[in-house]
């Protein structure tokens, strides 16, 4: 579980530092400060060792189409990544974990020259991508260095725009291992497709975890009897038994309880990893808040789950640290983040009692 977090040179970012970091944490701050960059950060040092999350973050804005054209030119997709759009400066995307120590990726756009110097010859084998010596001078290369306890490593996402071959896809060499731990992001703009639902839903199943989804929602629906998948039209639907002649469809009960499934099937399926939610109020009525941060609460405990979400909305924080301070141990902050003087972001925390004196004496917090 991460405890400290920087961010440096990534979107809107020059040095921002989260100092302190609890199992649950809640960014605010006003429109276009960074509250969903912050999130974007995170995932991305999350997955460790893959350079083309620099891409997926784009598409969780709802920017997913990658357009580049040869003798023209053109922003590379990853620009937007680096501050002020400088690709001559590093990103540097620092965690201090509780366990692990710390693990740092530093992500930074190269020439095929430059990406040369210091690397050894690897010999292509059979289904192999190419190797960075194959590539032409047009070619643009996202580096990803990843560092921890353990070492270094290297990977490089690589746009080749050789005119004799312009529709060459991009790739990754090598090859890149798996994320050390499990990481969702719920963006706002992006409607899950049910079948990813569904299979999340069966992983739990396997594992026999299905009644903690059903016993989480009872929370909020407490008529809710049991809950199933079952294919309608073709794809996977929820189900609800609501005591009645027939199963309702999940979202004929609300998006409330679609969105909340979504929260409550990821953090299940992360265990000892990071949920990461924006806008997590969406959807979803004030009263029911304080229930959902108990539910949250609740399941990022049993699991061993850090969890991250964004909010515009007063209520949602007054409502999460209600929640908290109804548990045995009060695992959760609220961050802040604000322009200085000079325009840099900086995040001011707040943990139980500054929120309580915040609230008392009507600081703003969002």
């Amino acid at each position: 579980m991460l405890k400290s977090f920087e961010a440096k040179n990534f979107r809107g970012f020059q040095d921002l530092t989260l100092r302190e970091l609890d199992r649950v944490n809640l960014i605010a701050g006003r429109n276009n400060v960074g509250k969903t960059a912050l999130l974007e950060a995170l995932f991305i040092h999350s997955g460790s060792y893959h350079p083309e999350l620099g891409l997926t973050v784009n598409a969780f804005r709802g920017i997913e189409e990658v357009r580049l054209e040869l003798g023209k030119t053109a922003e590379f997709p990853w620009n937007s990544l680096f501050t002020g759009f400088d690709t001559t400066k590093s990103i540097e995307l620092h965690g201090e974990d509780t366990t692990e120590g710390t693990r740092v990726i530093r992500i930074n756009e190269m020439l095929p020259d430059q990406a040369l110097v210091g690397t050894k010859k690897v010999k292509k084998t059979k289904g192999s991508r190419l190797n960075l010596e194959q590539v032409s001078a047009r070619a643009r290369i996202l580096r990803l260095q990843y560092e921890d306890k353990s070492g270094s490593s290297s990977y490089d996402l690589v746009f080749d725009l050789d005119p004799s071959d312009p529709k060459r896809t991009p790739y990754i060499t090598p090859t890149p291992p798996n994320p050390p731990f499990p990481a969702f992001f719920l963006a706002s703009r992006i409607r899950i497709p049910f079948e990813i639902e569904a299979e999340l839903f069966g992983r739990l199943e396997i594992q026999k975890g299905e009644q903690d989804i059903l016993q989480f929602l009872q929370i909020i629906e407490p008529n809710l009897k049991s809950l199933r998948l079952i294919y309608s039209m073709g794809k996977p639907i929820f189900h609800g038994d609501m005591d009645s002649d027939r199963l309702l469809p999940l979202p004929m009960m609300g998006e409330g309880m679609v969105r909340l499934l979504s929260f409550i099937l990821r953090i299940a399926n992360a265990p000892d990893g990071v949920v990461l939610i924006d806008e997590i109020e969406n959807g979803l009525h004030y009263s029911i808040l304080p229930k959902l941060w108990s539910v949250i609460g609740k399941m990022a405990k049993k699991y061993n789950t850090q969890v991250f979400a964004t909010t515009h909305s007063l209520e949602c924080i007054k409502a999460a640290h209600q929640a908290f301070s109804n548990e045995d141990t009060y695992e959760f902050l609220v961050h802040r983040l604000q322009f200085s003087k000079n325009g840099d972001v900086h995040a001011v925390t707040y943990d139980r009692e500054d929120l309580e004196a915040a609230f008392e004496i009507g600081i703003e917090v969002r």
